[in-house]
Formats: structure tokens, sequence, C-alpha cells
């Protein structure tokens, strides 16, 4: 057990920590959670999120703060952006070993558990992308686990409010991460387990502390931004909040049932393995108080972001401790009962799936259907590389069929996977490289300009010319999610329309040295009402060009 303890933290460093500074930063959601900190070291103002100079009040700090924290650490990089995610993931991870060791009573188990977490795509993904969510899941894993450790001991006054402080603590991180769902998610799990351990007096009397404790670590930075910008609790909580959640205009509009069809996707590769775990848990019955926790954690925290308006994949990133430790446990189980043939059967279905990956590969990258060639890797050694950790996938799950021991079985088929993501970075697609990346065309023409070019941009690779460029003065084209920033005193000259934009260029050309960035597209759109650039490169039609006037 302690090698396999050291061989899933030499995994973890491998899959996590290694490969984050290989793949460049990717638009819109990168290169945004790396400017604002930056923008936030440059002015020193730690309190009042900016980006490109303006006021931007989508999230509150925590985030930022991290991230600057790497940064100051490590450098301006990708790596120093991404590590946040991954410690995240992590560490998660290290709250369902214990969570699961301790109230599992098996060490067994908490390996098992860790690994399946580890191994869900969707947190290997956003463990290698710097988003918030890792971080705010963390936050929310931490503070509920340590509310299930605050009930187990509620007969040991001094363990019991340590761990309610402790909570506590972390329901305030998770708040200065992503704002009040930090305290509708704990609730929507606590009061249904509650309940349904029949406890109803600690509905009350085991909120007051986390909640007060976790005010007392939002309060200090809760005032100062209301006293540095007074607009931003209304904007924070009508904009990203109420409309969010109820609104019919709210962002990602999605309907009721997104979520229910997106499931399957995102529980890769465990999803065919989900009937067996649940037939495990069917005849387990949820008789340990963990896992009645854990399905009130999966459960009602997704009918509330199923309730939500506004619906990401990733929204759902909480839930995923909770699904760990409920699919390991079944899985588990399942070989106790007459029905272990499902988990066989599970595998043979992933082993199915994969085994069409790789048909649809090789007829990709052989050009057997036309149609799909711009779709194909340039390079073709990197279609023979995705064939390649493909085929491992494939052997893999192979090799857990012949294997009786049911904890190997499922450790081999969280290994399966390990050789796809570990070769991630290197088999993103061209197209999303293209679509995703403009750093690289920003760097190699960096020399071209100095901080006297006006520079334009539209609102998506924005900011990646402000990251790359390290400026924060750049003029936009279109308002997008700066808009808020864009309507305050002072800020309203840094938009332009593109006839404003149309006529500046002409009235200035060759007398004022500007640039512009943008997609190839958009310039091949509005380039006939442009005079002749003077330079420009682009990285293809499906890329980003600049222009130089």
């Amino acid at each position: 057990m302690k090698n396999l303890i050291f061989l899933i933290l030499f995994v973890f460093l491998c899959l996590y920590v290694l490969p984050l500074g290989i793949r460049p930063l990717m638009i819109p959601d990168e290169v945004r959670y790396a400017e604002i900190p930056r923008e936030m070291m440059v002015s020193g103002d730690w309190i009042v999120p900016r980006l490109n100079g303006l006021l931007y009040f989508e999230k509150p700090v925590m985030g930022y703060w991290l991230n600057g924290l790497a940064m100051k650490i490590f450098g301006e990089n990708e790596f120093s952006v991404r590590i946040t995610s991954a410690v995240s993931a992590g560490v998660s991870a290290l709250v369902i070993f214990f969570l699961t060791r301790r109230f599992l009573n098996s060490r067994r188990m908490g390996i098992l558990a860790t690994s399946v977490f580890l191994t869900f795509f969707m947190v290997y993904g956003l463990g290698v992308f710097s988003l918030l969510d890792g971080m705010f899941s963390f936050f929310l894993t931490a503070c509920i686990g340590f509310f299930f450790l605050a009930w187990s001991c509620r007969d040991q006054p001094f363990s019991h409010r340590g761990y309610m402080v402790i909570a506590g603590v972390f329901c305030g991180f998770a708040f200065l991460t992503k704002g009040f769902l930090a305290f509708a998610l704990p609730i929507s799990v606590i009061v249904p387990f509650l309940l349904w351990e029949r406890d109803y007096k600690r509905i009350f009397s085991m909120s007051w502390i986390p909640i007060l404790v976790a005010l007392v670590v939002i309060l200090p930075w809760a005032v100062l931004v209301h006293l540095n910008a007074p607009d931003y609790w209304n904007f924070f909580f009508w904009h990203e909040h109420v409309r969010r959640f109820l609104s019919g205009g709210a962002q990602h509009k999605e309907s009721f049932f997104f979520f229910f069809l997106a499931l399957p996707g995102i529980l890769f590769p465990w999803t065919f393995l989900v009937p067996a775990a649940i037939a495990g848990l069917w005849n387990d019955r949820f008789k340990t108080p963990l896992l009645r926790y854990a399905l009130c954690w999966f459960v009602f925290p997704f009918l509330l972001f199923s309730c939500s308006s506004g619906k990401l994949v990733t929204y759902l990133l909480p839930i995923f401790p909770a699904l760990a430790i409920l699919l390991s446990t079944g899985l588990d189980a399942c070989f106790n009962t007459r029905k272990t043939r499902w988990f066989d059967k599970g595998v043979m279905g992933l082993m199915g799936f994969v085994g069409l990956l790789i048909i649809a590969l090789v007829i990709l990258q052989t050009g057997m259907v036309k149609s799909l060639a711009p779709f194909a890797y340039a390079d073709q050694w990197k279609g023979w590389l995705f064939f390649a950790v493909l085929i491992v996938f494939f052997g893999v799950l192979k090799t857990s069929l012949t294997v009786r021991d049911p904890a190997k079985k499922i450790l081999l088929v969280a290994a399966a996977p390990l050789l796809l993501y570990l070769f991630a970075p290197f088999l993103v697609p061209d197209k999303t490289v293209l679509r995703k990346n403009p750093g690289a065309l920003i760097q190699r023409n960096q020399t071209r300009i100095n901080k006297e070019t006006l520079v334009f941009s539209p609102s998506t690779p924005l900011k990646a010319v402000c990251w790359f460029l390290k400026r924060e003065d750049i003029f936009m084209l279109g308002r997008g999610e700066l808009a808020y920033g864009l309507e305050q005193k002072g800020s309203q000259s840094r938009l332009l329309t593109y006839k404003q934009f149309y006529k500046l260029v002409r009235e200035n050309a060759g007398k004022q040295k500007m640039a512009l960035i943008a997609s190839q597209t958009m310039y091949d759109e509005i380039s006939t009402n442009l005079p002749t650039p003077v330079f420009l490169d682009s990285t293809g039609s499906n890329g980003f060009a600049f222009i130089l006037f």
C-alpha cells in the first residue's frame, strides 16, 4: 500500500505538474487568469481586479492572488499560471484519500477513490488548465470534508469546534474565489444529509461557527473593495449571480437537462463502469454515513446547477470528489455480489469505445474521407503518437479482464488512460492551437512595436495581447466581457467602433505607428476598409493576423 501511495504521487507529478509549461496559453480563459494578477503586480493594487487597465468585476480576488503568488515564485510563464490548478487537484485528491481511509476503515479504499478521482478526464483537463474552477472546487471539497469530520466527532467538543472553524475558513476562501455559491453548495449537501440522518437540531447548531468564520475571512477584502470600487457588490451580486442563475438572457444559457446529457461524457473513462458501481452501491444500501454524505454531495449540487440558467460543464467539478467516493466504493462492492460480470462488461464497453477512436483516427490521418482532411494532424508523428497511446489504452483495459484481484482490476482501468494524459499537451488538435493561441504570433512580432505604438484588438484575443506585450492600454474593437469597465468614467475612449477605427487608421497612416491584432477571418472582413498595411504576419485562415499601419 505504501508503494502504491508513492506510485500515485509519482504519477501525479508526471501527469499534472511536469507538463504545465509545455502547452501555450489558450484564449480566452488562461490568459485572462494570467493577465489580471500580472496587472495587480504592476499596479500594486491587490484589491480591485482590472483587465487591460479596466475594472473587471466578474470574480473576487482569491484566484488572482494565488496566481499572482505563483508568478512571484516561478515568474510570468505558463507553468506559474497553471500550477495552482494542478495543486488544487492534488490536494483535493488528498482530502478524498483521508476521508475514505478514515470512514471506510481502509487505506485500500482511499487509494482506489484517489485513483478514480485523478483519472477523471475532466479533473485532469482542469488540473492542467488555468481556470478558477479547480481552486474553487478544492476549497469546497475541504469545506464539505471538514464539516463531515466535525459531524463525525460531534461528541468531542474540542475537535468538533476545531473542524467547524477549518470548514468555515475554506468556505470563506471559496467565496473569495467565485462568490455566493460557496455558501449555496455546502448548504445543498449538508442540510439533506442531516435530514437523512434525522439529526434535525444540528442543522442550526452546527451552522453558526462556519458561517461566522467564513464572514471573518471574507470581510476585510469585502470592505476594502467596497471602499475602492463602491459598485463592485451591486454588479457582482446582480449580474454574476442573480442574472446568471435566473435570467433568460444569462450567459451560457442551456436547458435544465444539459448536465444530464453531458454527464456520461464528463465521467470518462469511468462512464461504462457506472452500472457496475450502481449494482455494488445498491447491494451495500449506503450503510455508512460517508456514502450517504457522498450521495447528497453528488445529487443536490447537481440539481442546483441544473436549475441555473447559465451552464458550463466545468461548473460540475465540485461534485467529482463525491463521484470518486461513490464509484470506487460501488465498484469494489460489486465484486462481493453476483454481478461481477457487470464490471467486465463495462470494461469491454470502454474497450469498444477506444477501438472506435482508433478507427476514427486512422480514417482521419489517412485521408480516407476527404472532407475531414482539415481536421487531421499536419505533423504525422502526432497521429502516430495518438495511435500508440490509444493502443496502450486498449491493451491495459484488456489486461484488467484477465486479473482476478478486484483492487488490481480497478487500478488497471485507472492506469489505462495515463499515457494518453501524459502526451495530451502534444495532441491538442492543430485547429484548436491556431484558434486559441495568438501568443506565438505576438511574441515573434514584439520588436516591431514600442510603447508609443497604438495597439488595437477585439475582445477575444485582447487578453493575450495584454499578457504578451505587457501592456494595459490596448484599444478595443467591440465591448465583449469588458463592457462594464468600458462604461466607467474616463474609459469610454478606449472603445472604438469599426467606423471610428477605419477613420483613425486612414488619417494617421504613415504618421503614427498602429498595430491591429485580430483573427485572420475578422481582418479579411474589414481589410477593404483599411489602407494597405506596411507589414502583415498571419498564422493562417484559422488563426490570427498581426498588421502594422
